[in-house]
């Protein structure tokens, strides 16, 4: 809920009220004295002599007796309020056709006040307020139409209407028929009724005692209606609805604005945000405040989500353009109908605050204060971010209305006995508050404490933990505001706003066992303390927080801590089942548990560790393969393995294995070594006794082939690969005496190139593959001598032509 900041929100709320505790004392009340005005004063009532006695104190206009007895003609709240019986129906018919609502009040009044002694009292005259422009005022009483005169009063928008009749006495009662009717205001204007087409809004009221007052509203059956203040019930008959009411308000009788709205005739506008869809009900042909929201919805939400770091919650079906924010003070958020409801004026801080409250509201924040501070807060965020003109209203610790802030109660449904202030006071005081404890955080800072406080995290919880605790309050914001982000001085600011006496008392308590608490933390290493203490701090419970710390004694987080140390010494992780055990410890059993188990864990994982690091430690390549081959390093594992699963025996017996590997892997490296050293001296005996039995033989000469008779020194050339081709005089590749893989195993031959003249050449010997000669040993026979190189027969090809060319 957030305070309107139209020019006449409040004033209407004080002129309502006004105006109704004024229709009760108005009317004239005349006393006739018969005898000596020592009579008059000995019989006049106590509340007669207590306020008019001092003539200074009598008000204007009043005519005081010598005997302190008033005269004819004097106004008398005091006695009216005690001597007049009124009873009052009153019934508001919407009027479609000419867009004005049509209100009748029949009022009743009898003089209660009976004569005393020679004095009496009646009245002449009867009033109730009508809104400032209410057209065709009239009163009736038995047939008759009174004369009625209209004064003004402190609102400038209500008229007081006053009909004169001829005196009531003691015991006469008058029944007098009001009628009129409302227009309606303009949107957007000063007055705060409105009545147009679809829609109208206006205060409905009736002046009385308890039980003798009842208030009607009559629409189509079409029409929807929501009133700020009382319980209605609703009736059909002939196509209409009827809400009517007979439970007072307050000690006058009823007051309560009521809304009046056809969805069907309003504007609406469906508005897409986050994946919903928004309706945005507004006046018919208003598009200047339906512009004004889907705007400020579009571009605004995500700089909300932004700066609370959460994603938009939902929650959300409708916005609706009304009045009754600006009759009342206030506009709202209504979670259970998932609607916000805001005056037809653009206020964009207003509207903010109102969206904001999706987040931030009963449910996620305990303390009004605290809900509106920080709703407050944010909006003036959004509202600076978005490029919009921020309002802050200034307050004094000591201004009209000034409380404890946490003393600041949220309003009853029906808006009953609101101090304006003190509203006025805390709705100043709550966002400033808040400002002064964030004041040195950046964005990223506030929306960190922002998120956190909404989530319910505990300070003495790790960032992020999901775990909702109670609703967060003022002790969950110094918790989050000390720990997390590191403000100071939030304590003073705390004690000079927001908190009482006997809050004051709780921060000594709190800051000696958060000493104890932190000395804990300190002493069990990077784990937290176990998790009944810390919910105990988180609660701010801090007797049980120091009892259950003295439960687990000095050894205990000594023992967490040497667990965590030894492990880091290894280089393996702490064991989880041991980590959980202290941390997940909530009650005295486990307490119990974790002083017999802890340090022997504590024995344990020392043992492992020095295990693991004999097992790790670098040592000769020998050892090592030994190490290896005995599986040092899987025995070693094997007992972390079972230390982290909380099976101390086994680790225990795990890390005695590791270690007697470890020993043992010397005196395997020293055998492996012996083996080794065998095994190359059998090589070298085998080599040796090898050679011993082979024996030299001389290589073979190589022979060389014998020239061929006919062959040109060009040809031999050709086939050394020295010559070059005729008629080229370019060097040619050599040319192999060998098969190639084409020619497959057959002889090569060496073919001469033709004769340039008509004689036949003879054809070129073969020439003999070129042989290595074999190897030799002892068991080797002599080679064979080489056979002779065969001449070549000569080819078909090569005879003579009829040209006498060779071919």
């Amino acid at each position: 809920m957030g305070q309107g900041t139209s020019r006449f929100a409040f004033a209407a709320t004080k002129a309502v009220a006004g105006t109704l505790a004024a229709a009760v004392v108005c009317g004239t009340a005349a006393g006739a004295l018969s005898a000596a005005p020592a009579v008059a004063a000995q019989n006049a009532p106590p509340a007669v002599a207590a306020d008019h006695a001092p003539a200074a104190a009598a008000p204007p206009g009043t005519t005081v007796a010598a005997s302190g007895a008033p005269l004819a003609g004097a106004r008398l709240p005091a006695l009216i309020a005690d001597g007049l019986a009124e009873a009052s129906h009153s019934r508001y018919v919407y009027d479609g056709a000419t867009r004005t609502v049509k209100v009748t009040v029949r009022t009743t009044i009898r003089n209660a006040k009976p004569d005393q002694g020679l004095m009496y009292f009646y009245w002449d005259a009867h009033g109730i307020p009508v809104p400032k422009g209410a057209e065709n005022v009239r009163a009736t009483s038995a047939g008759q139409s009174l004369s009625v005169r209209f004064e003004p009063t402190e609102d400038k928008f209500t008229t007081w209407a006053t009909a004169s009749f001829s005196g009531l006495r003691y015991g006469q009662s008058r029944t007098i028929d009001w009628s009129y009717t409302i227009p309606g205001d303009p949107i957007r204007s000063e007055g705060y009724t409105r009545v147009g087409k679809g829609y109208a809004t206006f205060a409905t009221q009736a002046v009385g005692d308890p039980g003798s007052v009842t208030v009607e509203v009559v629409a189509p059956e079409a029409m929807e209606f929501t009133n700020m203040v009382g319980e209605f019930s609703e009736k059909k008959a002939d196509g209409r609805r009827t809400w009517s009411t007979s439970s007072a308000t307050d000690e006058y009788g009823i007051w309560s604005p009521v809304s009046l709205r056809n969805p069907d005739q309003a504007d609406t506008t469906q508005v897409e945000v986050g994946g919903e869809k928004l309706t945005l009900l507004s006046f018919p042909d208003d598009k200047k405040w339906t512009k004004f929201v889907k705007k400020r919805l579009t571009d605004g939400l995500p700089v909300v989500e932004e700066i609370v770091g959460q994603d938009w919650p939902g929650g959300l079906q409708q916005i609706r353009e009304d009045v009754s924010p600006e009759v009342v003070g206030y506009a709202w958020y209504d979670g259970q109908q998932e609607e916000i409801v805001i005056g037809e004026d653009l206020d964009e801080q207003l509207f903010y605050h109102e969206l904001t409250h999706t987040w931030v509201n009963g449910e996620t924040l305990e303390g009004r204060w605290l809900v509106e501070g920080f709703t407050e807060a944010i909006a003036r965020r959004v509202v600076k971010e978005t490029g919009g003109k921020v309002d802050r209203t200034g307050v004094a610790r000591d201004a009209d209305g000034a409380l404890a802030l946490s003393t600041w109660a949220h309003l009853g449904q029906d808006f009953q006995d609101v101090d304006d202030a003190t509203e006025d006071y805390a709705y100043a005081a709550a966002p400033a508050t808040i400002e002064r404890l964030v004041a040195d955080l950046d964005d990223e800072e506030f929306t960190d404490l922002v998120s956190a406080l909404l989530e319910g995290q505990s300070a003495y919880e790790e960032p992020g933990d999901k775990h909702v605790w109670d609703t967060p309050d003022w002790r969950s914001l110094l918790d989050l505001l000390e720990d997390r982000a590191g403000v100071e001085g939030a304590q003073k600011i705390l004690k000079n706003w927001v908190l009482t006496d006997k809050e004051k008392q709780e921060l000594p308590k709190r800051a000696k066992e958060r000493e104890q608490y932190f000395a804990l933390d300190e002493a069990d290493g990077d784990w937290a303390p176990p998790q009944g203490i810390r919910v105990r701090m988180t609660q701010w419970e801090f007797g049980r927080a120091a009892e259950e710390r003295k439960a687990i004694g000095d050894e205990t987080p000594e023992a967490a801590r040497r667990i965590q140390e030894a492990a880091a010494a290894a280089g393996f992780p702490a064991p989880s089942a041991a980590r959980d055990a202290y941390e997940k410890a909530g009650t005295g059993l486990d307490y119990t548990d974790l002083t017999e188990t802890l340090p022997r864990t504590a024995d344990v994982t020392e043992q492992v560790s020095d295990a693991v690091r004999k097992a790790d430690e670098k040592r000769d390549p020998v050892t090592e393969l030994a190490e290896t081959i005995l599986f040092t390093e899987d025995a070693a594992d094997r007992a972390v393995q079972e230390l982290d699963s909380g099976h101390l025996d086994a680790a225990a017996e795990g890390a005695e294995h590791t270690t007697q590997l470890v020993d043992l892997a010397r005196w395997v490296g020293i055998l492996l070594v012996v083996v080794v050293l065998g095994l190359v001296l059998l090589v070298v005996w085998l080599v040796i006794r090898a050679r011993r039995r082979r024996r030299t033989a001389p290589a073979l000469a190589v022979q060389h082939a014998p020239g061929v008779s006919g062959v040109s020194d060009q040809a031999e050339q050709w086939l050394s690969g020295r010559a070059e081709r005729p008629g080229d005089g370019s060097p040619q590749p050599s040319a192999s005496p060998w098969p190639s893989a084409e020619q497959g195993s057959a002889e090569p031959r060496a073919t001469l190139p033709r004769a340039a003249g008509p004689e036949a050449v003879e054809a070129a010997p073969s020439l003999p593959p070129h042989q290595l000669p074999p190897p030799t040993g002892p068991w080797d026979v002599e080679p064979a001598e080489p056979a002779e190189p065969r001449r070549g027969a000569a080819t078909p090809d090569d005879t003579v032509s009829d040209d006498g060319q060779a071919r």
